[in-house]
């Protein structure tokens, strides 16, 4: 059993010297096709997470998750939704727009943030959404801060964004955060989506990263 160790050791040797990892670049970019996010950060960034803060109801939460879709639907871009309440709901999207999504429906926070730790080291993704608008603050507050810095690092190296969605500021290691607050009345239902996506105005509160163009 003492020898375990030493042969991993030895296996991850071999591997790092037959697959070498290239350096990687900074600044690396998905861009949203949503106007005021896109100006502020070029895009959403690769290798980190990103927290989009829904502060109330009817805020564009939907309307930007829809936007995704549809711009990662362009790129031929692998997208994960990862759905804590079970609360999407795929009629409201024209079908060619989930053809490149996996939905995975939870339970509760605890089991999304569990399938956040797997999905997130698959390298078949582009993109995964960890929707937690409908958990609730306790759920919320259980959430222990190493889980945030552990889906971090194991985001760092893919060539992929995580997107967490909350309800309120949540994810203490987000390199970037946006907060959507202005409320849609009922009015906009009867309102062009590609108009109200092109005036939704996610305010950035946090970057700790730095754009290509910056870099």
């Amino acid at each position: 059993m003492t020898a375990a160790p030493a042969r991993i050791e030895a296996l991850r040797h071999l591997l790092a010297q037959r697959f070498p990892v290239a350096p990687r670049t900074t600044g690396r970019l998905l861009p949203t096709g949503i106007p005021a996010l896109d100006h502020a950060t070029g895009g959403l960034p690769l290798g980190a997470i990103t927290e989009i803060v829904c502060s109330g109801p009817s805020c564009g939460g939907q309307l930007l998750l829809g936007q995704l879709l549809n711009a990662t639907r362009a790129t031929r871009t692998r997208v994960a939704l990862i759905d804590s309440t079970d609360a999407f709901d795929p009629a409201s999207f024209a079908g060619d727009l989930l053809a490149h999504l996996v939905w995975v429906r939870c339970a509760g926070a605890t089991a999304a943030l569990h399938a956040a730790d797997l999905l997130t080291r698959d390298a078949n993704l582009g993109l995964v959404v960890l929707d937690l608008r409908g958990a609730s603050s306790v759920d919320l507050r259980r959430i222990p801060s190493q889980q945030w810095y552990r889906l971090q690092r194991a985001v760092e190296p893919a060539d992929l964004t995580l997107v967490v969605a909350t309800p309120r500021a949540t994810v203490p290691s987000a390199q970037v955060r946006f907060e959507l607050g202005a409320v849609h009345d009922i009015a906009a239902l009867e309102r062009d989506r590609t108009t109200l996506i092109a005036e939704l105005a996610p305010a950035l509160q946090r970057q700790r990263l730095h754009s290509a163009a910056a870099s």
